[in-house]
């Protein structure tokens, strides 16, 4: 809902923050280019951080960022409200490269598709519900700090929701590891798993290989 907020509150943020014309392409284009800049940064964090904890740490620069906003347009600072913006940017471009990684792990074949297809979907709902709802709540309160505060509270409820994906993202890991060997509690094999970085095949190999009689290293099969 963030991003849906600048463009009915456009007039109303001009007065508020004492801005002209050039000042706010200004602000929106700093908005855009450190969206841009950020799934990069993302994506080479997702392989140390693993995707739900970088999810994690992307939805909380959103609820960060809208909060920063909600108080820089209470005290009428837009050097506050830049960084507000510049922070909920960050987050946000980041969310959505974390988002599809995660679709890739838990949907294949032509589920995948099907995944994609709803977040496209539920992505074009919030495009003309969230201006929608800015102007509702707006009309029926004036204090224009309380979008801000909306989007903040809906960011903290994505959290939570995320949270609970987590908890089933190490569930549904905890049986994979069983899986793969139900009696190795606590051997090599569960501390590699417990890694957040995933490695190839031929690593894997490398790892757990023994020496034939020429000197090649074959797989070691149990």
């Amino acid at each position: 809902m963030g991003s849906s907020l600048m463009s009915p509150l456009k007039s109303t943020l001009k007065h508020e923050l004492d801005i002209n014309n050039t000042q706010w392409a200004s602000l929106i284009s700093m908005v855009w280019v450190v969206g841009t800049i950020s799934p990069f940064i993302a994506g080479l964090l997702l392989d140390i951080m693993g995707a739900p904890l970088a999810g994690a740490v992307a939805i909380i620069l959103i609820l960060l960022g809208n909060g920063v906003c909600a108080i820089a347009v209470g005290a009428r600072k837009l050097s506050i409200f830049l960084a507000g913006r510049a922070i909920y940017s960050l987050g946000g471009g980041a969310v959505f490269l974390v988002g599809e990684v995660i679709l890739l792990k838990w949907f294949k074949g032509r589920q995948l598709p099907v995944a994609f297809g709803c977040i496209s979907t539920m992505g074009g709902l919030m495009a003309f519900s969230g201006p929608a709802t800015v102007s509702a709540v707006l009309v029926n309160n004036e204090n224009i700090t309380v979008p801000f505060w909306l989007a903040t509270g809906l960011s903290a409820f994505g959290l939570l929701c995320f949270g609970v994906y987590g908890i089933i993202h190490r569930s549904h890991y905890a049986q994979d590891i069983e899986l793969v060997d139900p009696l190795a509690h606590g051997s090599d094999t569960e501390s590699e798993f417990e890694s957040a970085r995933s490695f190839s095949s031929k690593q894997y190999i490398d790892e757990h290989s023994v020496d034939d009689c020429e000197g090649k290293k074959l797989p070691a099969f149990d």
